[in-house]
């Protein structure tokens, strides 16, 4: 198989979010990664090994939801992550101490294939594509992808993002469409900077995306503001496991086309 396999990590509060884990190489190295389309550098956190590599510079403040960090650039020698490979490529490392939670791949190796998420058999193949996609894909200027989330004559602008457990929904999106949104309770969200902290729970009213009808489903209420500052396209929702799952996702990132290739029985 051109690709590489998935492991499923379920939330042990809410079993609708879980993580999305790949196994890969660093040189001969193994790690085990975040699968993160949210971001679009992948990291790694600061170990015995990746503290032997060689920085080539300082990279940006890294924000997430609820924090940010600035990582040092590293080269690695060769990453492995099934049958993609990169030679000689550049890594932002997590500070020595830093509350970040995972390593991470993200779109800077992504961005390259097509790939085909298909959740239900724990796999992402890497292209070409067993069929033509039939949406328009838009990546920003970081290669963050974006969909299109549509109630009725109401629209979303979404980032698709691995990286998150669970959807987020902008605090602002729901205050601006409250019959979308019914509030069930809270729980603890995670960011990618490790800091945890309360947050509302609704379920969000179903949807329809990529042509495909989408049942209700759990999301996290969340004051997006601050991550939208760095982003070229505001995003109202943050598309994280527990409306990925549903479904099987094919992106062809470099034609820009993407499609929902199946609907996953709950």
């Amino acid at each position: 198989m051109d690709g590489f396999k998935l492991f499923i990590k379920r939330d042990e509060e809410d079993g609708e979010a879980a993580e999305v884990l790949v196994d890969g190489f660093l040189e001969n190295h193994p790690y085990r990664f975040l699968l993160d389309t949210g971001a679009a550098k992948s990291s790694v956190l600061h170990d015995d090994y990746t503290a032997q590599l060689n920085p080539v510079g300082q990279g940006e403040t890294s924000r997430s939801v609820f924090g940010e960090d600035v990582p040092t650039l590293v080269s690695v020698p060769r990453l492995e992550l099934g049958s993609v490979v990169k030679e000689n490529f550049t890594l932002a490392r997590a500070a020595k101490g830093s509350p970040a939670a995972h390593n991470l791949i993200g779109m800077d190796v992504l961005k390259d294939f097509c790939c085909h998420f298909r959740f239900d058999k724990g796999e992402v193949l890497i292209g070409p594509a067993e069929e033509n996609p039939d949406q328009a894909l838009f990546l920003d200027d970081r290669s963050h992808p974006y969909v299109d989330v549509h109630f009725g004559e109401v629209s979303a602008k979404a980032v698709w993002d691995t990286g998150a457990g669970i959807t987020a929904a902008h605090t602002g999106f729901i205050e601006a469409h409250p019959n979308l949104f019914e509030r069930v309770g809270h729980l603890s969200g995670t960011d990618g900077s490790g800091i945890s902290v309360k947050t509302p729970v609704f379920r969000m009213a179903d949807a329809r995306i990529g042509g495909r009808a989408f049942s209700p489903h759990k999301v996290v209420g969340i004051d997006l503001s601050w991550a939208n500052e760095t982003l070229e396209v505001p995003m109202d929702l943050l598309l994280g496991y527990s409306t990925l799952g549903q479904a099987n996702w094919l992106f062809d990132f470099p034609a820009k086309r993407w499609a929902v290739t199946k609907l996953l029985d709950g």
